[in-house]
């Protein structure tokens, strides 16, 4: 959806209610005043085929009309929590035949390279402003272009002169993911990242990129799903180069946050009184102070 979308979005639904077809709306943020009249269309429309469904695609917008949510099955796709969470999700994609792409030793742990950084750089943005300056929706097409440029550098390799690391180093830090970057001072994280894990340092044996966060030498994609098992559920703020203490400041954000949605969400007494009761804001105000002060109990909780 967007500017002058909304005359094709009514020629494809009028065709396929009639056909039985299914259609696809994307970024429905981008036309908020299109979606009232799709609900129209929908309550309106005596005759519907049985087989037509309608998908829609939007991100969090205040002002999404409330009734075509309250009548749709809703689907929410959140990026996984954590370094191993992260880096199954990314071999759950990665077959067989991608990792046997090229016989050269470079590629396979430059791959799980790519994937680690695709990791660190999500996982960066749960710390806000710690993690990014600006928070940047790092995606999936990120790492496939990434991908694909080491893919195309390998074949094009000196045997040789080896990896260019410098063009690499560029590649990523400043096109393919540093291309979203627009802060200095994030930009020059990435091209951290880049210089200290990209080397060929990163083929020795003794490699971590944190303690006990090592590449697998690997042949298959399912060795390298099981050594991702391996991995710890929780992971040290220090693996993404950030203090102990910014773990703090993140889970009492988080429980604080999770505590106004539930304030938020409380059924609200519409009689004389017109408020609260004093208990039962001595109450939150009791659990929020607790949470603050012990903010793994809620990070359990989870």
């Amino acid at each position: 959806m967007g500017q002058g979308q909304e005359v094709h979005a009514r020629r494809l639904i009028s065709l396929s209610i009639q056909e039985g077809r299914w259609v696809l709306l994307q970024n429905c943020h981008l036309g908020l005043e299109f979606m009232d009249e799709l609900l129209d269309i929908l309550t309106a429309t005596e005759t519907i085929n049985d087989a037509f469904r309608i998908w829609l695609t939007t991100e969090e917008h205040g002002k999404f009309p409330i009734n075509l949510l309250q009548a749709a099955i809703k689907f929410t796709n959140e990026p996984p929590q954590g370094v191993k969470a992260g880096l199954k999700r990314t071999y759950a994609l990665i077959t067989q035949e991608q990792l046997e792409y090229t016989n050269l030793p470079q590629w396979k742990p430059m791959l799980y390279g790519v994937a680690f950084l695709h990791t660190t750089v999500q996982e960066r943005r749960k710390f806000g402003p710690i993690g990014w300056n600006i928070p940047y929706e790092f995606n999936q097409a990120d790492f496939t272009a990434t991908v694909q440029f080491i893919q195309n550098h390998l074949d094009d390799v000196d045997p040789k002169r080896g990896v260019s690391w410098t063009t690499v180093r560029y590649m990523i830090g400043e096109v393919q993911y540093g291309g979203r970057v627009t802060d200095d001072f994030d930009k020059r994280l990435l091209n951290t990242y880049s210089k200290v894990w990209f080397s060929e340092a990163m083929f020795a044996d003794t490699f971590q990129f944190y303690t006990g966060y090592k590449i697998p030498r690997c042949k298959s994609v399912d060795e390298y799903r099981n050594n991702i098992e391996n991995l710890p559920l929780v992971d040290s703020p220090e693996c993404f180069g950030l203090h102990s203490n910014a773990d703090i400041t993140y889970q009492t954000n988080s429980a604080n946050e999770m505590l106004a949605t539930i304030v938020n969400i409380q059924p609200k007494d519409s009689g004389g009184s017109g408020g609260e009761t004093r208990e039962s804001v001595v109450y939150i105000n009791w659990l929020m102070t607790c949470c603050k002060n012990y903010p793994r109990i809620i990070y359990h909780l989870r």
